[in-house]
């Protein structure tokens, strides 16, 4: 495998075309869909904000306490398409996309450099197969995240948590997201339009500092017509747009579709006891909410999503971590319209970093986001965060990269589907000792002959300095490598991420470097589980949701790094038959011992 690093023209490119209508953001976002209702709460205070978004909007609100070893997993007799938690890009976005390609300079010799020549090995020390599609409702993808604790891993997935025993991988328990947060989820009037809330899209954390887990979602309840037809995500992605006729105009609802944040934390560090829940809605809440991310510092817990209701919005909230931990009523403050007033490109995606030892009242937290190449980018938004629990505020900055543009999608053996790299979006933040490690997958053309790939930007940003230090490009001419996943602690980083080509099925890897190795390039990689048939789930679609984000966590005993990602098993379904192609997931404890 092949660790290459390349210099693009890091030359800000200024675009006219720079705003993303709500139809292409919906397509390119690839919106999932959710759950249910909201009690009216009103403003406590409103302070002023500063240029980069508006807030804070201070609410307050009360929880739930549940015990997870007493819910039982249900068995839904929904199939996937019923509610399948994904779309891909339409194919017409697709093929747009792929026409836009950068010009980068000649390649050079000292750019060149195999990952495993020199330095420390990466190797895995404990692996097994987490919860698979047969395990879900079959939807996809699968949204994977793994917290790992003392003793246990929680793996959290679309529509399911599960928690295995860390070392022999035995699973303990199963449970829905929706049986998790049933407590804080009231039943809109006229009921659920799926017949059940529907939660999606999780993360999970493990906060090393208080020894606690922590799983954030979303909750997404589609609108309804006054004539009592479910208004999905689809059919809104086909409503009317500006310009278009007055026959194209969408039906009026007699109910609108609503989105929620939904939060849990352990009571302590065992995550099969109780845990304190909560249901937190965006400040507007008409409209679709999707891939909502999540953070921590000392204090407070940090949760950003992308919300699309008239226009995209992206938006945040703080939480005040000692009272959820405690199961009591939680002052939030909102942030809404998160922008960069210093670039012309949308913010779209904001990753809250995992910084459980630094932050909170005392200190700086940190967000950071890629924003939306049009058709190129040049800028990261670095976000910052002070006094988040009394009275916070929120800065932005510019940090400046290499220009980037829009990932093409991934080829795969046997098969003329595509697999999703789902663009140039950052996956996480890792804060590590006065640096932000970050990654996203960018268009990459290794031979210059005007055939890119889907590749691998990692950064490395000095917070202090608001600059990056050292960032490399990382993947192959032949091959596609995308959403990738940051970990780093100590003197270790590594990066999950998936690998599809025309020879090589999408499987699971891992790379990373240590931190005396050379700078700006990857020191190890491995194949942790090799992809062992296509992937085509069928329903007629030409590209295949794959991902939409892998998971990382730090073992707080050991300083490995336990990580998890799908990969095609070896089951192949017609794509005309009912059942869909499942997908596998593999968890895996790597280190650079």
């Amino acid at each position: 495998m092949a660790e290459k690093k390349e210099n693009l023209d890091s030359g800000r490119k200024s675009d006219e075309g720079a705003s993303v209508t709500r139809r292409q953001a919906l397509q390119l976002a690839g919106v999932g869909v959710g759950s249910l209702a909201v009690s009216g709460l009103s403003s406590v205070d409103v302070r002023a904000a500063s240029n980069c978004a508006n807030g804070p909007f201070e609410r307050t609100y009360s929880g739930a306490t549940v015990n997870i070893a007493r819910l039982e997993s249900r068995t839904s007799g929904g199939s996937a398409q019923d509610v399948g938690a994904k779309s891909p890009a339409s194919e017409q976005e697709i093929e747009s996309l792929r026409g836009v390609r950068i010009d980068a300079p000649g390649r050079t010799s000292n750019h060149t450099q195999s990952a495993a020549e020199t330095g420390d090995d990466l190797s895995i020390r404990t692996e097994y197969d987490g919860v698979g599609a047969e395990g879900t409702r079959g939807g996809v993808p699968s949204d994977s995240q793994v917290a790992a604790g003392n003793g246990k891993i929680v793996h959290a997935l679309n529509q399911q948590v599960a928690i295995f025993n860390k070392r022999s991988g035995n699973r303990q328990l199963k449970v829905e997201l929706e049986d998790l947060f049933e407590p804080v989820i009231d039943e809109p009037e006229g009921g659920f339009a799926y017949g059940y809330p529907f939660v999606f899209d999780p993360r999970a954390r493990y906060d090393r500092n208080a020894d606690r887990y922590v799983i954030a979602a979303v909750q997404y309840e589609p609108g309804i017509t006054e004539d009592g037809e479910i208004v999905d995500r689809d059919d809104q992605e086909e409503g009317k747009e500006p310009g278009e006729e007055e026959e194209n105009e969408s039906e009026p609802l007699q109910r609108p579709p609503k989105g929620w944040w939904c939060i849990a934390v352990s009571d302590n560090s065992n995550p099969n006891g109780k845990w304190h829940v909560y249901r937190i809605p965006p400040i507007d809440n008409e409209g679709l909410v999707d891939y909502p991310t999540l953070g921590l510092d000392r204090d407070a817990i940090y949760l950003a999503q992308n919300f699309f209701g008239e226009q995209l919005e992206v938006t945040m909230v703080t939480l005040d971590k000692e009272a959820m931990y405690d199961g009591r009523d939680v002052t939030a403050n909102h942030f809404t319209a998160l922008d960069n007033p210093e670039v012309e490109n949308i913010d779209f995606t904001v990753q809250p970093a995992l910084q459980p030892f630094s932050g909170g009242d005392d200190g700086t937290f940190y967000l950071v986001d890629s924003v939306f190449p049009s058709p190129t980018a040049s800028a990261l938004t670095l976000w910052e965060v002070t006094n988040p629990v009394d009275d916070p505020s929120l800065e932005c900055f510019t940090v400046d990269v290499e220009e980037f543009a829009y990932p093409p999608t991934a080829r795969q053996p046997d098969s003329d589907k595509r697999i999703d790299t789902l663009g140039t979006r950052l996956m996480n933040a890792d804060y590590n000792d006065g640096s932000l490690w970050t990654a996203h997958t960018i268009q990459y053309d290794w031979n210059g002959d005007g055939a890119p790939v889907a590749a691998i930007k990692w950064y490395e940003i000095d917070t202090d300095t608001r600059e990056v230090v050292q960032s490399g490009v990382y993947g192959e001419p032949d091959r596609s490598y995308f959403i990738p996943t940051v970990g780093s602690d100590g003197d270790s980083t590594v990066i999950t991420h998936n690998v599809s080509g025309p020879d090589t099925f999408p499987r699971m890897d891992v790379a990373g470097r240590t931190a005396d190795y050379t700078p700006n390039g990857l020191e190890d990689s491995l194949v942790v589980q090799d992809g062992e048939s296509r992937y085509d789930y069928g329903e007629g679609e030409e590209v295949m949701r794959w991902g939409d984000y892998n998971g990382v966590s730090v073992d707080p005993t050991t300083g490995r790094f336990w990580t998890v990602s799908q990969y095609s098993p070896d089951i192949d379904i017609d794509p005309d038959a009912e059942e869909r192609d499942p997908y596998h997931t593999r968890i895996a404890e790597i280190s650079f011992d």
